[in-house]
């Protein structure tokens, strides 16, 4: 059963020195640390979105879906939960950065 995403994650946070560069899956899944498999799963469960045509260009990531990825698997790790329930916990946690960026923003 795939997810849908209902909305488009922003990753806040970019690695020094990370640039804008397309990863295939296959170093996508290498730089998160992560199986091909594990990678594009997190992918039809809805946690990021392959870049561009897929029919075309086949499934190309950028360094934000290589960094969702890395958190899920540390919160696998460190929960012990499994890949659905990582993925809640990333993106509530983005979302509360979301929302405490937007308080400081009020509170100027």
């Amino acid at each position: 059963m795939d997810a849908e995403p209902n909305d488009k994650l922003i990753p806040r946070w970019r690695a020094p020195g990370a640039t804008d560069e397309i990863y295939d899956v296959s170093r996508a899944a290498n730089l998160a640390g992560v199986t091909t498999r594990t990678f594009l799963k997190y992918c039809r469960m809805g946690l990021y979105r392959p870049l561009g045509d897929t029919q075309r260009l086949g499934y190309q990531f950028d360094w934000d879906a290589v960094y969702l990825a890395r958190q899920a698997e540390q919160v696998r790790g460190e929960l012990g939960v499994d890949m659905r329930a990582a993925m809640i916990v990333v993106k509530l946690k983005q979302e509360v950065e979301v929302l405490r960026e937007e308080l400081r923003f009020w509170r100027r």
